[in-house]
């Protein structure tokens, strides 16, 4: 698995294993990256923040992937995945923590298999 990391050290008697797994999509970007591409609802707010992007870029101003990944991520889950309702409490029903508990995430996607071996060493 190329997105893990195994350091191994031996003294004495004793063994030490730390395993770091690396989340990202074809081996660019992060977290956002991944729930980006694992999205299972329609993203029509949040897909017109590419030609946001743009004209951002086209003033001179620089936005990295990883803040825009975050941006498109925090406009998925409140405006695609949000009720009306929901949005006037939106710290609580529309953050990170709130959302993991919507199916708004494709969690069998072929994207995450790497992942789920990762975690089956353990």
């Amino acid at each position: 698995m190329s997105n893990v990391l195994i350091v191994e050290s031996e003294n004495d008697n004793s063994q030490v294993k730390i395993a770091c797994y690396f989340t990202n999509v074809d081996g660019k970007g992060e977290l956002e990256t991944v729930l980006k591409a694992i999205k299972s609802k329609a993203s029509i707010y949040a897909d017109c923040l590419t030609s946001w992007k743009e004209c951002i870029e086209t003033a001179g101003k620089k936005l990295t992937d990883k803040d825009f990944d975050k941006f498109w991520i925090s406009i998925y889950q409140r405006f695609d995945c949000c009720s009306k309702r929901e949005k006037y409490q939106a710290n609580r029903k529309c953050s990170n923590e709130a959302s993991m508990k919507k199916a708004i995430y494709n969690f069998d996607s072929p994207i995450l298999d790497k992942f789920k071996q990762f975690l089956g060493l353990f």
